[in-house]
């Protein structure tokens, strides 16, 4: 079994087979998480550990003996936020997933991570939430005959709100209602909120579902849900990789598009589709709508979660919503009123037409 536990206890009271220490770079007896694992571990015996490796870089992870403390550590880098513009993300989402690697490679089920770098390291706590279920969601993903415990050690409250939060919209297929951990279950309801609004078509009003972001309402219809599929023999972890991957192969950029089959992130993944070499708009503006309905095809048949809540969406119109985009979504954002009346839109809204087109071809499949 594969969940993921949010508990309110000290890190070093996780009773797990590994502990991971929110490390520096020279895995140095620290402040902090890093301070209190290695003063319950036995701090001499774990630093000549340490100093034996010496070094470390932000986004890896290695492996000591756990000590007094447990039967593993791992000294997991995270990065220091600068903005998100120092590939943070990709840093942070990275040392998860080397975490867990190394859980794999030492053949152990159980694994107790702190939320990594949202401490002195300042990674805004809502954000590093969201990479830290991504990447354990993925990984879990990735290698689904792996048992795995995965418990998150947290004691501030309004910190555990937010991680149960995001579990909820980012990971609900690893919900046990037993215990309040994450655990191997169908994805609930909750994951697609009932209601729905009204969007005002000129002459007729329309019942209509609005979203985002992955971890809000109705977020599993978002690009960059993490949810794997393959397609034309490759391993995707989300659409927002496939349509990237696309888009790079298509102007021939094998360089490119190799990054981004190399991440699960889909910042970078988008980041790297935008710089895409020998673009041509015209040609891209052609394909990009039957392309993306291929992929959201896939997504949709091979994960029968997430096809069961498009298809209980019935007949509403889907609608994407971001001030930023005036593709994908309608170029208005979840707060603006606006978004009600698509003679106000500001976007073509093809993401969500595209999904209102793959949710008709399943219903007559």
């Amino acid at each position: 079994m594969q969940t993921i536990s949010i508990r309110k206890i000290s890190i070093t009271k996780v009773n797990t087979e590994i502990i991971v220490n929110a490390a520096n770079n020279h895995l140095q007896h620290g402040a902090g998480v890093c301070g209190y694992i290695f003063e319950a571990a036995g701090p001499v015996e774990l630093q000549k550990a340490c100093n034996r490796i010496g070094y470390c870089p932000a986004g890896s992870a290695v492996i000591t003996q756990g000590f007094r403390l447990c039967k593993y550590i791992v000294h997991a880098v995270g990065p220091v936020w600068h903005g998100g513009t120092q590939h943070e993300p990709q840093q942070l989402y990275d040392c998860y997933k080397a975490s867990l690697n190394l859980a794999k490679e030492y053949n152990c089920h159980s694994i107790g991570f702190p939320l990594i770098s949202a401490g002195i390291f300042s990674y805004p706590t809502d954000k590093a939430w969201r990479k830290a279920v991504q990447a354990v969601s993925t990984w879990f993903k990735k290698n689904p005959d792996y048992d795995l415990d995965v418990i998150f050690a947290v004691l501030d409250d309004q910190i555990i709100k937010t991680g149960v939060s995001t579990v909820k919209d980012i990971a609900p297929s690893y919900y046990n209602y037993k215990t309040g951990s994450y655990g191997n279950a169908s994805v609930q309801k909750t994951a697609a909120p009932a209601d729905t609004d009204q969007l005002n078509l000129g002459n007729r009003s329309v019942k209509a579902v609005f979203f985002h972001l992955p971890e809000e309402p109705y977020g599993y219809l978002s690009n960059w849900y993490l949810s794997s599929f393959e397609l034309d023999g490759i391993h995707f972890s989300s659409c927002e990789q496939y349509i990237m991957y696309r888009k790079c192969m298509i102007f021939a950029d094998q360089a490119s598009a190799d990054a981004v089959l190399s991440t699960d992130d889909t910042e970078t993944q988008q980041s790297i589709g935008k710089t895409a070499k020998g673009f041509i708009p015209a040609v891209w503006d052609g394909m990009k709508q039957p392309l993306l309905m291929r992929g959201l095809y896939a997504k949709f048949t091979q994960n029968d979660d997430l096809k069961q809540l498009l298809l209980e969406t019935g007949d509403t119109y889907l609608v994407e919503c971001a001030a930023s985009d005036h593709i994908w979504a309608c170029g208005r954002k979840l707060t603006d009123d606006r978004r009600f009346d698509i003679t106000k839109w500001n976007g073509q809204n093809l993401l969500g037409f595209a999904l209102m087109e793959v949710r008709s071809a399943l219903k007559n499949h």
